[in-house]
């Protein structure tokens, strides 16, 4: 009879509990959870986020593990880390005495470079499989747009992309004060450079290499934050060959939510709205428009089936999804930061 999948969560927030309840359906309950928590100042949460009534150890089985150095007798298979992004590389790093493990990494890979190198060198040696999670790769707008500008179906050539992701950090968590939340924090990897990466690590996911041009982030509102609340950044691209160039506005004070993807080039245009779903292929005399099911969950699903499989079938994470992509992201959003 094959034993249940081991696995270790450090840091059991919004993002932590989401993957937990994603896990329990993948795998039908054939798991042991574990957790080494150093705070545990978030409470039980629903699918949406909201705060109930119950014990987050309770109601996944969850077993503490209350030493680093006790964790190898558990014989971990996956570890997750969701804690805060200041913490992620000090996380691997104190899993030195695991191997042949795979580790799944909320994004980004980390808040600094300072120990990239001892990084690298434990993974090498202790065979650790990273994967790095950015769900905005898997919504299925940005799943169609990415296979259109493959094919050349619309383009030849692209002017210009404006990624923009506006929010208000007072609006994230309905279970804690902002003010409290890492996003808000420096010292705990926040900013909107940091938090809301995903525009970075998608404009590379369509142009690949991408060179930065010019920056400006700061604190403009007078919320409660020691971390950049609007973010500016261009960018040098290539498409096929050709230059091309993008523009990312990143921020934490708009009151209503906006997240999309507009590119110009020859044959027109194309609009993505994450948040509606929908894509619109806009040209001179028609616009022809996609829908998709509107199912915030199903991305962060399709991500962790795909981490699964590569676990099961005992297959390197493929560059595309681990620590290699992920530092080109981290360090264009720290050269803004700076």
């Amino acid at each position: 009879m094959k034993k249940n999948i081991n696995i270790l969560f450090f840091g059991l927030g919004s993002i932590g509990q989401r993957h937990l309840r994603n896990i329990k359906k993948i795998l039908n309950n054939k798991v042991n959870f574990y957790a080494y928590r150093k705070t545990k100042h978030v409470p039980l949460l629903n699918k949406y986020g909201n705060k109930i009534r119950g014990n987050v150890e309770k109601k996944f089985n969850i077993s503490n593990i209350l030493s680093i150095n006790a964790i190898k007798k558990y014989k971990i298979d996956i570890v997750f880390i969701t804690n805060p992004s200041s913490l992620h590389i000090n996380t691997v790093l104190s899993l030195k005495n695991l191997k042949n493990i795979y580790v799944f990494i909320e994004k980004p890979i980390d808040a600094s470079l300072k120990k990239n190198k001892k990084f690298l060198n434990l993974i090498r040696k202790n065979n650790m499989q990273i994967f790095v999670g950015y769900n905005m790769r898997f919504h299925p707008g940005y799943l169609k747009l990415k296979d259109i500008l493959k094919n050349k179906k619309i383009f030849k050539e692209i002017y210009y992309t404006i990624f923009k992701c506006g929010e208000n950090i007072q609006d994230n968590h309905n279970y804690e004060d902002y003010r409290i939340s890492y996003a808000a924090k420096k010292e705990l990897g926040g900013g909107a450079s940091l938090t809301n990466i995903h525009e970075i690590d998608m404009m590379i996911g369509l142009f690949g290499h991408s060179t930065l041009l010019k920056s400006y982030k700061d604190k403009l509102s007078r919320l409660k934050l020691n971390v950049d609340d609007f973010s500016f950044s261009l960018y040098k691209n290539y498409f096929f060959g050709k230059k091309t160039v993008s523009l990312i506005i990143l921020d934490f004070i708009q009151s209503s939510k906006e997240r999309y993807i507009k590119i110009i080039g020859n044959g027109g245009e194309i609009y993505l709205d994450f948040n509606k779903y929908l894509l619109k292929i806009i040209k001179k005399n028609n616009t022809k428009t996609f829908h998709f099911k509107k199912n915030k969950n199903l991305m962060y699903i399709s991500e962790l089936k795909l981490f699964l499989e590569f676990f099961k079938k005992k297959k390197k994470i493929a560059n595309i999804y681990n620590e290699k992509n992920a530092f080109k992201s981290l360090k264009l959003a720290l050269k803004i930061k700076r």
